[in-house]
Order: structure tokens, then C-alpha cells, then sequence
């Protein structure tokens, strides 16, 4: 990985190296005040073990099982070491192929006797070979036993998919030792740009606090409805995030009710103020 060795003679000087690209100065990690200098300042020096587990999209779920909260995960379908393990005709016809750890490494398959499969394994194959969290030091990730998993192929409210044609909506909360602070919200996911809007925990609209928009990223035109179960996400993500500094809690919502999308705790670097 071309920023291996960055990271293991100087995981600060990689810290920089993406923090600089974003803000435009170097990160405090001696007395940090952002959200992401902090954040940068755990992975440093904090026991991120939980992290490693919580990041994982397959070995998360025995946490999330934990809390009782095990009706909120999508159905899964199989978990492999190595793609070539990946027997489809032991697949329903719809389904998702995902990799563990790392981000996009994802493959919709609405069709499985319309995919071409020897390619397909080749692909996941060189997902869980990168070595994933070396880039922008994301440490916890490097943990992470790489692994392909199919789940669910979940369909959206016909209200969100009329917003986001694209893609499903994707809520992510923002959580504090267990209380949320802001949710922050993804879709209409393409090739070159997703539309993101920001809200906070009784829904105002917030986007200015956004901090900027690259060309990737762009600015929703019309705020978003309340999800009729927005509750019920906030209680499962303080539920989740207890016990954490900081913890990413993302959402779909199928039939009014949420679904646990995955947890992250090393997010928004460059879009957050």
C-alpha cells in the first residue's frame, strides 16, 4: 500500500499529510479542539480494540446482538474467508456481496444469474487484499480480518425513493457517550457525487454547518422529511453509542422501521466544522 510506509515510520506525518488536503493547517494533536483533531488523538493514544470489532460489518453484529437490538440488522446470508468459497446457487436470487472492512467495496446483485461470477470473485478478491486504514491512519481497521458477507438486498420507502432514485437514504448519527448530537444525511449515490444535508437531533436543518462541498459532495436542494421512525433510531443509536467518545451510527429505513447499516467511529474528515 503506497501509504504503508508512511504510517509506520510516522502515523503523524500521514495524519497531516490528509488533514492539511482538508483544512488547509496541521492538526493540533497536542491540545485538540476539533472533532477530528480528537478523533485523530484517540486512535493515537486511546485502546481502539472496540473500535476494530465495532468497524468490522460482520463481527459488529455479535455487538449489536449484545445490546439486544438484533431485529435492527439485516438478514445475512453466508460470510467467506476467500470469494472462490462464494457458492451462489446457495443464494436467493437478490442479495448484497460486501467486504468487511474498508469503504464502496460493495456489489448490488438485484440478479444473481445475471452476473458474470469468476469476474466478480476476482474483484472481491482484490477488496479484501487492500490492506484498508493506512490511508488518512485509520488504525483499527488494519485489525480487521477481511472477510466477504452477502445480506439482504433492503428496498426503501417509495417516499425516500422518490428523494433518492440513486440510492437508499442513508441516515448516519452522530453520537457523544450516547447521546445524539446531529444526523447527517447521504444519498443519491452515483458515479462522481453524492447529495448530503445535515440535521440536528429534532431535526432543524443545519447545513451550514457543512464545511465545504468538493465536487463529490453536493448540497441537497430541499431538506428532507422527518423519518416517521426517528425515534426509534435515536434510542438504538444511544443504545449503541453508549460507552463511546464519539460513534457513527448509520441507517436505512424499509417499511417505516430502521435498519442498521454499520458503525463507524472515524468519520467526516474535511466535511464537518
Amino acid at each position: 500500500h503506497i501509504h504503508k510506509k508512511s504510517v509506520e515510520k510516522n502515523p503523524i506525518a500521514e495524519i497531516n499529510r490528509y488533514y492539511v488536503s482538508k483544512f488547509g493547517h496541521r492538526a493540533d494533536l497536542t491540545n485538540p479542539r476539533s472533532l477530528i483533531e480528537k478523533i485523530y488523538w484517540m486512535q493515537l493514544h486511546c485502546d481502539t480494540s472496540l473500535w476494530t470489532t465495532c468497524a468490522d460489518k460482520y463481527r459488529v453484529r455479535e455487538y449489536i446482538e449484545n445490546k439486544g437490538l438484533k431485529e435492527y440488522l439485516p438478514k445475512l446470508y453466508g460470510m467467506w474467508e476467500e470469494p472462490k468459497q462464494i457458492n451462489p446457487n446457495m443464494l436467493p436470487k437478490s442479495f448484497v456481496l460486501k467486504a468487511n472492512n474498508g469503504c464502496a467495496t460493495v456489489l448490488i446483485v438485484k440478479d444473481k444469474d445475471k452476473i458474470d461470477w469468476n469476474s466478480q470473485k476476482k474483484e472481491m478478491r482484490q477488496w479484501i487484499s487492500i490492506p484498508f486504514g493506512y490511508s488518512g491512519y485509520e488504525p483499527h481497521y488494519l485489525k480487521i480480518k477481511p472477510c466477504i458477507i452477502a445480506e439482504e438486498l433492503l428496498v426503501q420507502n417509495k417516499e425516500l425513493d422518490a428523494i433518492s432514485p440513486e440510492s437508499m437514504v442513508d441516515f448516519k448519527l452522530w453520537c457523544f457517550n450516547g447521546n445524539v448530537e446531529s444526523c447527517f444525511v447521504a444519498y443519491n449515490r452515483k458515479n462522481g457525487s453524492i447529495t448530503t444535508d445535515l440535521y440536528d437531533k429534532n431535526w432543524r436543518r443545519i447545513s451550514e454547518k457543512l464545511k465545504d462541498y468538493d465536487g463529490f459532495h453536493t448540497p441537497g436542494k430541499s431538506p428532507i422529511p422527518k423519518p416517521i421512525c426517528w425515534d426509534e433510531m435515536v434510542s438504538i443509536a444511544s443504545k449503541l453509542s453508549k460507552g463511546f467518545p464519539e460513534l457513527r451510527v448509520d441507517f436505512y429505513v424499509v417499511d417505516d422501521k430502521p435498519v442498521i447499516g454499520e458503525l463507524t467511529l472515524s468519520s467526516g474528515y474535511g466535511y464537518f466544522t
